[in-house]
């Protein structure tokens, strides 16, 4: 008598979803790698792959239909042969775009599985369209995102820092096209972010290129701005420049002092570190072992979220940064200079301004 398995214990693809590898799925083309590791962990067959392509086939026919009557014109050339070029253009811009709005869609999921489940249950159309809309919001938090990170902004006259603000980002804003080119990739802002995001394309990543800046604008707003000026001097003047022409992220140039003074002891909140401080932190460095410098980094950045009581997410991002300063103070005491790190000024300074 041939053995029938008890319907228990016949496997279903949820059953599978342990051995998904969520190293395998990537933010910049998400339905396609999460399509590709649920097929090969026997989540979804090919038969769903083969309708999900059928049915991109067709969303993509109708919007560069809609595409083609707006843009008779410009899409004709005298030259007969010149059309096909440009239509292969225009649908492999659209391609792309039509899986940054579904990829969009499947991300606010924020786990795999539900993704996976919407995919075999929703029609692409339908995805695309719910992508749409979450594209426009993203696209409307991203100005109010501006908004708040202009009114938080760091007073200076960096040229990098002021142009990003006063008119890069805006111009991205308003010549985004997300209908058929919400997958392009924003261009590296002027003014570098501490910490860039790397991971995501479109107005995710002017999104979230915003949400940062925002945060480091709240952290640096902590500090007299008087300190700050005259730390951004003694810094341009270190490094041979002037506070204008400085290509640098000044959070990273104000959190830096701000950790020094609190590895001395000080108050953090006091950006001035003295060129004998900076000495002795040398010296306190040189003594150090890695993990020593691993438990001072994280001393450092308790006492100083303890201290200055930074809004929760400036608080987040400083900690999660523990690990890239513990590195950055090795170098320190690799290369006996701490002055590549700590920048020195006279404090007698602040009495003359």
């Amino acid at each position: 008598m041939a053995y029938t398995a008890a319907p228990d214990s016949i496997p279903r693809p949820h059953d599978r979803f342990p051995l998904i590898n969520r190293r395998n799925i990537h933010p910049s083309r998400y339905t396609q790698s999460l399509i590709s590791e649920a097929l090969r962990v026997g989540m979804i067959d090919i038969s769903l792959v083969d309708d999900i392509q059928m049915q991109v086939r067709g969303v993509l026919e109708e919007h560069l239909r809609q595409a083609r009557r707006a843009h008779t014109k410009a899409a004709q050339t005298s030259a007969g042969d010149a059309a096909p070029a440009v239509d292969e253009t225009l649908a492999r811009s659209m391609l792309d775009s039509i899986f940054y709005s579904v990829d969009t869609y499947l991300l606010g999921f924020h786990d795999p599985l539900y993704a996976i489940n919407a995919l075999q249950g929703m029609a692409v159309d339908e995805m695309f369209r719910a992508g749409q809309k979450m594209i426009k919001s993203l696209i409307c938090e991203s100005v109010a995102l501006h908004v708040q990170a202009k009114k938080s902004r760091i007073v200076c006259d960096n040229a990098a820092y002021n142009v990003t603000l006063d008119e890069e980002i805006h111009a991205y804003l308003s010549g985004y096209d997300y209908q058929r080119a919400g997958h392009e990739v924003v261009r590296e802002m002027n003014y570098p972010l501490f910490d860039s995001p790397m991971a995501v394309h479109g107005i995710h990543r002017l999104r979230e290129y915003l949400t940062r800046l925002v945060t480091e604008n709240h952290f640096a707003a902590l500090f007299e701005p008087e300190e700050k000026q005259l730390l951004f001097d003694a810094y341009a003047k270190q490094h041979k420049t002037t506070t204008a022409q400085m290509q640098v992220n000044l959070y990273d140039i104000i959190v830096c002092n701000a950790l020094g003074a609190a590895i001395l002891g000080k108050y953090p909140g006091i950006l001035v570190l003295t060129e004998q401080e900076i000495t002795y932190l040398n010296e306190k460095l040189h003594r150090k072992t890695t993990r020593e410098l691993e438990h001072m980094t994280t001393d450092a950045i308790r006492t100083l979220i303890s201290d200055l009581h930074p809004e929760p997410a400036a608080a987040a991002y400083l900690s999660g940064q523990a690990k890239r300063f513990v590195s950055r103070l090795l170098d320190a005491r690799n290369t006996a200079d701490a002055s590549r790190l700590f920048v020195a000024s006279d404090p007698q300074m602040l009495f003359m301004q």
